[in-house]
C-alpha cells in the first residue's frame, strides 16, 4: 500500500484494484485499506 517510489505516498480503496468473493465494489476492503494507510502515516509522521 505504499509506493516504494514516492515517499509517503500510500494506496487505498478502489485504486489497489482487489477482487473480493462478492465481486465488484468491496467497502470492507476500502475502509479497512484506508484505515490501515491513515494509521501507518500518521504514525510515520
Amino acid at each position: 500500500m505504499r509506493s516504494k517510489i514516492v515517499k509517503n505516498l500510500f494506496f487505498a480503496g478502489e485504486v489497489l484494484d482487489l477482487d473480493g468473493p462478492t465481486g465488484g465494489y468491496n467497502l470492507q476492503i476500502c475502509w479497512s485499506t484506508g484505515y490501515a494507510a491513515g494509521t501507518w502515516a500518521a504514525k510515520k509522521q
